[in-house]
């Protein structure tokens, strides 16, 4: 395990292409903070295991379990260790009430999604696919921790030292990331990843424009003096602004590159879209994503007036004005 001074890089496994999410284990005084958990699987709970004997710890010694935000790979494990570690669980209230949205058994969410998707062009064979892949994640997350809510503005200790809580949404609506200002630190989750480009999608019930609302956090957290980034994916790394000019650039690309697609096709569905931008042989678990990705930039064109949306057939299909 990586260490800088107190924090300590915790690598999970995970069963997707990404491979590993990065918890940290941030080491104090009287005890531990654990920040992002993994899926709860057997892979996962046996990394933490490996990582108390590896370090000397046990559950006893866990003081809180900090969440940046709901998705699966980073809450899953919440719930099992709190009940291990008795420790509080902090996480903002807008990604624990997604979290149920998302993943509790009395949600409708797998249908919603699907019918979500049907509007947007996807065919009946991959539609089918949609409610049992969502159900699949039940067993990741679950039993569900008993959170307290934090918020933006507010200090939360972690280790021996304060953290300022930041709302750095866009990849989720409520995704929280900590700020140290002594040392200039931020452990950012899936805000800013050093390689690949955080996953911004549109989904149902959630933020309208994702994109937006992302790039603005960017320009917000630009300014912010960071000289290292610890992220949930990938190594932690130093180049904090020039990555955040590197993925506002990336994004302009591709809404650039959407609006050429739609001036070629002449007006198609998210999916038609979908199938140009990402390919045709993607499972279900990246389908899902990629399509929501591109509806995030659509939605993005759309509602900044650069293209125009109409319902055709049960379907919307978008067309450059």
């Amino acid at each position: 395990m990586k260490q800088w001074e107190d924090i300590i890089e915790v690598p999970i496994p995970l069963p997707f292409a990404l491979k590993i999410m990065n918890a940290y284990l941030i080491k104090g005084k009287t005890g531990y903070t654990i920040v992002d958990t993994g899926l709860h699987d057997e892979a996962g709970l046996a990394r933490w295991e490996q990582a108390q004997k590896e370090g000397n710890w046990s559950w006893a010694d866990v003081e809180k379990i900090v969440l940046t935000h709901y998705h699966p790979d980073h809450y899953g494990l919440a719930g099992l260790l709190q009940q291990k570690t008795k420790a509080p669980v902090y996480m903002s209230k807008t990604d624990f009430d997604q979290a149920q949205l998302f993943f509790s058994r009395e949600s409708n969410m797998p249908e919603q999604l699907a019918d979500f998707y049907a509007k947007h062009g996807l065919t009946p064979d991959r539609l089918a696919q949609i409610p049992g892949h969502m159900q699949s994640f039940y067993p990741w997350v679950e039993p569900h921790p008993e959170p307290e809510f934090i918020e933006a503005g507010e200090t939360i200790q972690l280790g021996d030292r304060e953290y300022v809580i930041c709302h750095t949404p866009g990849h989720a609506d409520g995704h929280l990331s900590f700020y140290d200002p002594e040392r200039e630190f931020l452990i950012g989750g899936d805000f800013l990843l050093p390689k690949i480009t955080p996953n911004i999608s549109l989904w149902p019930a959630c933020h309208p424009n994702p994109l937006q609302v992302y790039l603005q956090t960017l320009e917000k957290m630009k300014s912010l003096p960071v000289k290292r980034v610890f992220p949930a994916h990938g190594s932690s790394f130093t180049h904090y602004r020039e990555r955040i000019d590197a993925l506002i650039r990336h994004h302009e690309k591709r809404l650039a590159s959407i609006k050429d697609k739609l001036k070629t096709h002449g007006g198609c569905t998210a999916y038609d879209l979908c199938r140009d931008l990402f390919g045709t042989n993607l499972n279900i678990h990246n389908l899902r994503f990629a399509l929501a990705e591109t509806l995030a930039h659509l939605e993005y064109l759309r509602i900044n007036g650069a293209i125009g949306r109409e319902w055709s057939e049960d379907q919307y299909r978008y067309f450059v004005n």
